[in-house]
């Protein structure tokens, strides 16, 4: 009887085992899955609001550590905490508005944390008309926060001619 038992015991630990070894894969590339989407959805309204220069919630999705880095592609364009982004986000939302054709882009997560790179073109809509579109790149860090991920490292660059 008590042999049975051991049997019994084994044979369900391992059917469990199995089990995991099955289900555990398929869970964790629906996660991925997931991650992937819910960042897409996030670099779409990022991209819509720089766009339309919706300053207050462009500053919505960034991260409120003072360690939040956000750097552009022009000399001099290195900002850092929510203060200086915010004043220089306003400079530049103050004349235009800009976007990115994203013709590339690759994301990777581990919890919390996500990386993205973007490479395409930055449309830039000037507000007394006339657009300027040039070829972009950038890299980011987001982080996940109350259930939206946030900007943590932003860094935009003109690729040189290849």
């Amino acid at each position: 009887m008590i042999r049975n038992k051991k049997k019994q015991f084994f044979f369900w630990s391992l059917s469990l085992i199995f089990l995991s070894a099955i289900t555990n894969p398929v869970y964790a590339q629906k996660t991925e899955e997931k991650v992937r989407a819910e960042i897409t959805e996030t670099l779409n309204i990022w991209n819509t609001a720089c766009k339309n220069a919706k300053l207050d919630q462009v500053m919505a999705m960034l991260d409120t550590t003072d360690e939040l880095v956000v750097v552009g592609s022009a000399k001099g364009e290195i900002n850092k905490g929510k203060d200086e982004v915010k004043a220089w986000l306003s400079q530049i939302f103050g004349f235009a508005g800009f976007s990115w054709e994203m013709t590339r882009v690759d994301i990777d997560s581990k919890g919390k944390i996500a990386w993205v790179f973007m490479n395409g073109k930055m449309i830039v809509n000037f507000h007394k008309g006339g657009i300027k579109v040039t070829p972009y790149r950038f890299t980011g860090i987001l982080v996940r926060k109350k259930g939206l991920w946030k900007w943590r490292l932003f860094d935009g660059s003109v690729p040189q001619q290849e």
